[in-house]
């Protein structure tokens, strides 16, 4: 919970933007009368200032009563600690001395099983392959990783356990330097002097992922209508030119790893994977002849826009990938999982950046442009991103 000053300060933020509007709004109204003017301003100033003092003193009694609840443990998160080490210790006292905090540790998690049970009165709850029975099961909100081993290669195996679950990750000190390589997707955060470096940090705001919801929803309806005649084209086109239906529809992996059903256009042979499920590749002979000119115009992506509605989806996020690829991806590519902490889009950074996945390679491209975008998200890229899709659709720089 953050401090007293910092709530007194936000209201005054609030408060005094409020101020400067009604005296331009004053200003505008007698700007001819200086007199009645700054007779209206000593008004305006005495009323604000008094309605700041009135906010603020009510915002620290609703404070204090929420501090009071937590601090008798009522409302806390949830805290798992990573590893039994000195680190793990000052955290888990630290939370203990400061529950007004909000957070609670519930338990320890090692690398192995050993022959102790506890540690510094917590009990050890079990691996680091049972971390998403153990969020799921306690409802934890957050894991703090403070074990010994400091290599890149055990923090991508815990990650591999929890990053598409809807968990935060925080690394001690210690281990920042694992972190390098994907500091861009990480936050610092303070608590009560000690610090943690959160990762995965996607930086929407509530109210900016409301109007992002409220601008799918509108963008999705209007091209909908616009596109109908060649969305009725395509079909019949998909159907003269080859056996099977018009729409492919297959299983998808979305946001903390719900599945979801995706709608497109079918470009492919009714046979396309008699072999199995694999990518597809340039100059693939298992796409038709409708289906090449539709995917490189990315006519073939526009039925998803039933997905963004249906809430599946976003217009941008990261690509929708299918489970079998999913666990094949995040056991090879370092934080390949954190792309499920993003609600998948029909476009994206990474998308409008590079084209079609033909092999691991573009795989990894594309994650770093994904990861990017989750720690860059705002509603001004969002719309540079559509604008940046229309250039890519017109210039018919689709699948090459």
């Amino acid at each position: 919970m953050e401090s007293r000053t910092a709530h007194v300060m936000y209201m005054l933020k609030i408060v005094g933007a409020a101020y400067c509007l009604t005296v331009a709004a004053l200003f505008g109204k007698s700007a001819f009368d200086i007199d009645k003017f700054l007779k209206y301003v000593a008004l305006a100033s005495k009323y604000f200032f008094w309605v700041w003092i009135s906010v603020s003193i009510f915002r620290l009694l609703i404070c204090k009563i929420l501090r009071h609840f937590l601090s008798k443990g009522w409302g806390a998160d949830c805290i798992l600690l990573l590893g039994c080490t000195n680190e793990a210790r000052e955290y888990s006292q630290l939370f203990k001395d400061n529950p007004q905090l909000g957070q609670k540790v519930i338990g320890i998690v090692e690398e192995s099983y050993g022959p102790e049970k506890t540690f510094e009165g917590l009990q050890i709850l079990g691996t680091y392959a049972d971390l998403p029975n153990l969020i799921k099961k306690n409802n934890v909100q957050a894991i703090i990783i403070a074990h010994r081993n400091n290599s890149e290669k055990k923090i991508n195996e815990i990650l591999y356990w929890v990053a598409h679950l809807p968990v935060k990750v925080y690394l001690v000190p210690s281990l920042w330097e694992c972190a390098k390589n994907f500091k861009t997707s990480s936050q610092p955060m303070l608590v009560r002097s000690k610090e943690l470096q959160e990762l995965f940090v996607l930086n929407l705001l509530p109210w900016q992922a409301t109007v992002k919801r409220i601008m799918d929803i509108a963008t999705a309806l209007i091209l909908l209508v616009l596109t109908f005649p060649m969305l009725l084209i395509t079909a019949i086109a998909i159907k003269l030119d080859s056996k099977g239906p018009v729409f492919y529809k297959q299983q998808r992996v979305g946001l903390y790893s719900r599945a979801f059903t995706i709608y497109k256009f079918r470009s492919m042979k009714l046979d396309a994977e008699k072999d199995g499920p694999q990518w597809a590749r340039k100059n693939d002979n298992r796409i038709t002849k409708v289906g090449k000119f539709i995917r490189k115009y990315r006519i073939d992506e526009i039925p998803q826009l039933i997905c963004v509605l249906k809430g599946d989806m976003s217009m941008v996020g990261p690509r929708p990938e299918r489970s079998v690829f999913i666990e094949e991806l995040r056991k090879t590519i370092p934080f390949y999982a954190s792309r499920l902490k993003m609600k998948p889009g029909v476009t994206g950074w990474a998308q409008v950046r590079h084209h079609y996945d033909n092999d691991i390679e573009d795989v990894k491209i594309k994650l770093g442009y994904d990861i990017y975008y989750l720690s860059n998200a705002s509603i001004l890229l969002d719309i540079q991103i559509l604008i940046r899709t229309i250039y890519v659709v017109l210039a018919g720089k689709g699948a090459q």
